[in-house]
């Protein structure tokens, strides 16, 4: 059933993320709720958006450098704990069980409560836009890392004390069942993509961005939020399908 999620914060999160700007771009609004909260928030991209620019002033070496930095500024930004690079090739990124191997020893390392990625499964939105198969690839390593590797025994001992993570949110999702309220961080997430400027260039990406959130609210289920006195909507939202690897005991 859908759900309008209020308040739940987790301990620690990890977002696994094909570029910079992924995580701004997608739920920089529900990491910067959950980092004010508390939550320790662990940014893993899985390349440096060596590819990303049809400029040609660049080298696929001085890309990488300068979209490090915009993403270590905009993790400042939203909270973030840390930032990991792992540095494989823009527009090459291939689910391999190298690369599941990898994810593996930075979820047991970090052992985060939640994991954040994107939805392998979703190809095309609209008609106007593919889904890069970057995104689709770090989607679908992320949830091959999650479950079941993170949390066997038996299974590359080397790369740390195994650890099971207790929830997926799932984003850039054509089935949502999950909304975050992120109306209260929606300015955070608009300066933390701002500083992505390799990207953006001059483009004020705020109209962009307060659209989606908007609409994304819209279709969210009425429900009363945290210190609210009635239910209703919120007026900015993320979406998420969440699989939820660890019941609570009622």
């Amino acid at each position: 059933m859908p759900r309008f999620d209020a308040g739940y914060v987790p301990r620690s999160a990890m977002a696994i993320y094909a570029h910079p700007d992924d995580i701004e771009f997608t739920v920089a609004g529900t990491v910067a709720k959950w980092a004010r909260a508390g939550c320790e928030v662990t940014f893993v991209l899985l390349t440096s958006g060596n590819s990303g620019t049809h400029d040609r002033k660049f080298t696929r070496k001085s890309l990488a450098r300068v979209r490090e930095r915009e993403e270590r500024e905009s993790a400042r930004i939203l909270g973030a704990a840390r930032v990991v690079f792992l540095r494989h090739g823009d527009c090459e990124l291939v689910p391999t069980l190298a690369l599941r191997k990898e994810l593996v020893r930075r979820i047991r390392r970090h052992r985060p409560e939640v994991v954040l990625c994107n939805d392998p499964q979703a190809l095309f939105f609209g008609d106007r836009y593919i889904n890069h198969p970057d995104h689709l690839a770090a989607g679908k390593a992320a949830l091959e890392a999650v479950f079941p590797c993170a949390e066997m025994e038996l299974l590359w001992p080397g790369a740390g004390p195994v650890h099971k993570v207790h929830a997926v949110y799932v984003s850039s999702t054509l089935s949502p069942d999950t909304w975050i309220d992120v109306t209260e961080t929606i300015e955070t997430k608009i300066a933390a993509l701002s500083a992505h400027r390799s990207q953006l260039g001059e483009r004020d990406i705020a109209p962009y961005i307060l659209e989606r959130a908007g609409d994304e609210a819209h279709r969210a289920p009425a429900g009363k939020a945290a210190g609210e006195k009635a239910p209703g909507r919120p007026k900015y939202a993320e979406a998420f399908r969440v699989m939820r690897l660890v019941r609570e005991e009622k």
